[in-house]
């Protein structure tokens, strides 16, 4: 009988996970389309803002966002976000999706196109998680 077993390490079981989802997947949907990019924004050599996503299938999941305070509400942003986006589009995207705490961007992203699609209240300081998508 199989034995269930806490890890503090996830490699290995990280690795036969992703194994068996990648197998049932392709049984159910055919060939698995991934890629995954980052898009950085540099003075002169130091990065000072980036943007990190995974397009799988055809839909973009910005996975990671940030950019420097000086560089914040100059437009550089929104241009990371574009860039992106427009990567994605040529590995065959036509969404994409991301998520946002109450207290990071989710303002910033609907300015950039995304549209609300669900929310999780109940984080530490009255802190909620959103879920935004957009169509590419």
């Amino acid at each position: 009988m199989p034995a269930i077993a806490v890890e503090r390490t996830i490699g290995e079981t990280k690795r036969a996970v992703i194994g068996g989802l990648i197998g049932y997947n392709e049984q159910k949907m055919g060939k698995q389309r991934y890629r995954r990019f980052a898009v950085s924004l540099r003075e002169k050599k130091k990065i000072v803002g980036g943007v990190v996503g995974e397009v799988w299938m055809t839909v973009l999941f910005i996975q990671l966002f940030w950019i420097d305070e000086r560089f914040r509400g100059k437009g550089r942003g929104a241009a990371l976000i574009k860039k992106i986006e427009d990567e994605a589009r040529r590995f065959g995207a036509i969404r994409s999706y991301v998520d946002t705490m109450s207290v990071q961007a989710p303002g910033f992203y609907r300015r950039c196109g995304y549209k609300a699609f669900g929310s999780i209240k109940g984080y530490p300081g009255g802190v909620t998680r959103h879920w935004l998508t957009k169509a590419l």
